[in-house]
């Protein structure tokens, strides 16, 4: 007679839920028979499962990562550089001292960027490799978004904190940029896990030490970046003993007072952003509907967790994400009605904090749900991960088509002029396409004059220059904001329109390169869409 032991045939006990009664038939009454699971328990134990793998050390954390890398580095070259970029490349090819000359009067605020990126990529970097810097610092901020969620309490959150960052639109858009604004964001997380870690164990003096560096090390970023402080005292004084507070008042005063001669001499750079206009009320959603692209969608989840305060939804990571997310940039925009200094790069660093206070939902909702939370997002905000990574016009500006154009028509003894000169940009960005052309207006460098686009030659100097020559590309484009007409460049003009006709037009979003050939009978205009004669 066998006898039945009520185990699985690995010895295991089944449980409850795995152990079904059932009619036997005739001859067998009395048997209990085993049957599957079905679909809801299989479901519910995969969620387990899965909860248990996610609970050990470092796992969170490691596929996080390892999905930012794949998000981030995605198509990370496609996209044309823009002018930010361009000048990013022309100064960290730079000496360090060449560096420090020019930063001591223009773009303070990048320098230890600049300086950063000088050590590690040097005159060697191409645009790709350049942007990897911030692709790195976009994986840090995922990462650093799991472990402030395991401090706050939840390693749930911290994971959908980290899912949530990865799968924000603006997020790639950013972390594939050559210019400083992933590295503040991961700096601002840094800055605001520290916080939290702090005002855990505030009897921990290395704890202050590393908060006090982290928000320097941000405000070195980007001064712009330190108004996250009003966000970190709306949690001081929410959670905080009185005590505490003053402590995280000596603090942030320590980090501040580092900063002041950053903060003094930057000042006195003020004209950089000067273009800068008064912003609207709805450049401000417009920030907070792009993080995610569908707006309504993010709205009613952070609705949905206000509904669940007390019945689930993770209290700490909502208030402390609202926090981060809304009053930094509502701080911005209220001074910029004064003075104007709000943009979407500059408050780029918030987004992890919208990541945050969507991922409180995580212990509100099952798991499957979140799956779905974090499934319509994505789709949501899939269009704009394309768009971004567009060759053209992912970054807004095509200075590669620009730069292509000349260097394909280029024939020798052609020249090239720059209408405004600031528009040697583009030549700061792909120096190599130019080696055919003649810049007939250059007189200094960037590099020789300690300036971003160098030094032209007098009127009378490119006046005698443009008589030497049959064919002139002209480089130019629609006016950015705050420029003005100067006589300089309206007297390049003159000359052109005096001595030679257009032969050739290629439009390139925002940009224009045109072909001018002497002046002569057998010349016309051509209007076709290729700048060549």
């Amino acid at each position: 007679m066998t006898q039945t032991t009520g185990r699985e045939p690995d010895g295991r006990v089944p449980s409850a839920s795995e152990t079904r009664l059932d009619t036997t038939p005739p001859g067998s009454r009395g048997v209990q028979v085993l049957r599957r699971p079905g679909g809801p328990q299989r479901l519910a134990r995969l969620e387990n499962r899965t909860h248990d793998l996610l609970a050990r050390p470092w796992f969170a954390e490691a596929l996080v990562a390892l999905v930012c890398a794949v998000v981030f580095c995605w198509r990370v070259g496609r996209a044309s550089a823009w002018w930010d970029e361009a000048v990013t490349r022309d100064v960290i090819a730079r000496p360090t001292t060449e560096i420090l000359d020019l930063t001591g009067h223009v773009d303070l605020v990048h320098a230890a960027y600049y300086l950063l990126a000088h050590a590690l990529f040097g005159s060697t970097g191409s645009f790709a490799l350049i942007r990897m810097l911030s692709v790195v610092a976009a994986v840090i901020t995922g990462v650093l978004l799991v472990r402030l969620g395991r401090e706050l309490g939840s390693g749930r959150v911290g994971l959908a904190a980290g899912l949530l960052w990865v799968i924000a639109p603006l997020a790639s858009r950013y972390a594939q940029e050559a210019r400083p604004y992933a590295l503040v964001a991961m700096m601002a997380t840094a800055a605001t896990l520290a916080l939290v870690r702090v005002c855990r164990k505030p009897w921990l003096r290395a704890r202050w030490a590393v908060y006090i560096a982290c928000l320097a090390g941000l405000g070195l970023f980007n001064v712009i970046g330190l108004t996250i402080i009003s966000a970190h005292l709306c949690y001081v004084l929410a959670t905080s003993a009185p005590r505490v507070r003053r402590r995280w008042y000596l603090s942030a005063g320590l980090a501040v007072l580092a900063l002041c001669p950053l903060l003094w001499f930057s000042s006195q750079q003020s004209a950089q952003v000067s273009w800068l206009p008064v912003p609207a009320l709805a450049r401000l959603i417009g920030f907070f509907e792009a993080q995610y692209v569908v707006g309504w969608i993010v709205l009613g989840l952070v609705v949905l967790a206000f509904a669940g305060l007390g019945r689930g939804t993770h209290n700490p990571a909502l208030a402390l994400g609202l926090t981060w997310s809304v009053v930094p940039p509502v701080v911005l925009w209220t001074i910029s009605q004064v003075h104007p200094l709000y943009d979407w790069r500059y408050v780029f660093f918030t987004v992890p904090g919208t990541a945050l206070a969507l991922a409180s939902l995580a212990t509100l909702l099952r798991a499957r749900y979140l799956a779905v939370v974090l499934l319509v997002l994505a789709l949501g905000g899939a269009h704009m991960q394309s768009v971004y990574r567009y060759k053209a016009s992912g970054h807004a500006e095509n200075l590669r088509g620009v730069a292509m154009t000349i260097e394909d028509g280029a024939q020798p003894g052609d020249a090239v002029v720059f209408l405004p000169s600031s528009r040697r940009v583009v030549k700061l960005a792909y120096p190599q396409a130019f080696d055919g052309v003649d810049d007939i207006a250059l007189a200094q460098t960037g590099e020789q004059s300690d300036s971003l686009f160098g030094v032209e030659e007098s009127t009378e100097d490119i006046t005698k220059a443009l008589r030497k020559v049959t064919r002139v590309w002209v480089v130019t484009s629609n006016a950015r904001l705050g420029e003005s007409a100067e006589e300089p460049e309206t007297e390049k003009e003159r000359l052109l329109y005096d001595h030679f006709r257009v032969t050739g037009v290629e439009n390139l979003g925002t940009y224009q390169v045109l072909l001018y050939q002497r002046s002569s009978k057998e010349a016309g205009i051509v209007t076709t869409g290729s700048a060549s004669s």
